[in-house]
């Protein structure tokens, strides 16, 4: 039984985006990404939004973290609304500035035992890219990208840190840092993203090897394309034209936020520490290495 109940999660770059584009499922037909109703606008969710909800649903106390307060509101609605009781919390924070992220870890209550999910990446709008495309030729890769790319590793090990001594003092701690399938198989034209998740994907596993006799259990989650509205826009999907050629493909599918969810939601409650997951949608190739 997914059983969170008497468990504070905290969820790390929780977002949406507007829906610029619908894509379907290859079995169902139906859209592939995870709605988030706000009033009589719908949005896509992002990893850390679904993930959010699914803890809820689990009956986690959630706290959200992000540096929109607005999306932090409405995502916190949608929840409210979906699980009637739920008990969601967030706070607005920089996730690239240290000082920050102690002041967080040090303001989150310890009346109960804390988990932790970074789902922090580009696609949660943290840090600004050029037509919110990763995916372009090394010849024309800006040093701005180089540096929002690596930021992600650079913040997950900052609120590692700053979490700690609180993960410390508790008797067993389950941590999910959301990677990517990019950490392990490669494509044209994205080598940029590649490194900045290998490296995130390399120090989660160093991590789990390091923390796992003090009972602070790491899980690294690779998601591959998820519809969270990154690959919306016209420029990444001319990317991913030329990426699916590489892989003998004319398209691809992506998964909904949800499925991540539910994945991350099964590595806090098993009674086995999950080392790692790898998952992709259901029409989309499903190759683990170049």
């Amino acid at each position: 039984m997914n059983d969170l109940r008497n468990k504070r999660v905290l969820v790390t770059g929780v977002g949406i985006k507007p829906i610029r584009r619908i894509f379907h499922d290859i079995v169902t037909g139906e859209a592939s990404h995870t709605p988030v109703i706000d009033g009589e606008t719908e949005h896509k969710a992002n990893i850390g939004a679904a993930i959010a909800l699914e803890c809820a649903k689990a009956g986690a106390v959630v706290h959200m973290v992000s540096h929109s307060e607005d999306k932090l509101q409405i995502v916190q609605r949608w929840i409210r609304r979906e699980i009637p009781g739920s008990v969601i919390k967030y706070s607005v924070v920089n996730l690239g500035d240290q000082s920050g992220l102690e002041h967080l870890a040090k303001d989150i209550p310890d009346d109960l035992p804390l988990y932790w999910i970074q789902s922090l990446g580009l696609g949660a709008g943290t840090v600004e890219i050029k037509d919110d495309n990763p995916y372009i030729p090394i010849e024309e890769i800006p040093s701005e990208l180089i540096d929002a790319e690596f930021s992600v590793t650079k913040s997950t090990i900052g609120l590692l840190q700053a979490l700690l001594p609180r993960f410390r003092e508790q008797e067993e701690t389950r941590i999910c840092i959301i990677s990517s399938m990019s950490a392990i198989r490669s494509m044209v034209p994205a080598s940029i993203h590649h490194a900045a998740k290998g490296a995130l994907d390399r120090f989660t596993n160093a991590a789990m090897l390091e923390f796992e006799p003090r009972g602070i259990f790491v899980t690294t989650v690779r998601p591959g394309a998820i519809d969270t509205g990154l690959y919306d826009s016209d420029a990444v999907q001319r990317s991913v034209k030329t990426m699916c050629k590489g892989y003998g493909r004319e398209d691809t599918r992506y998964a909904p936020p949800s499925s991540v969810a539910e994945a991350v939601v099964l590595a806090l409650t098993s009674e086995a520490h999950i080392t790692s997951l790898n998952l992709v949608a259901r029409g989309q190739f499903p190759h683990e290495g170049s």
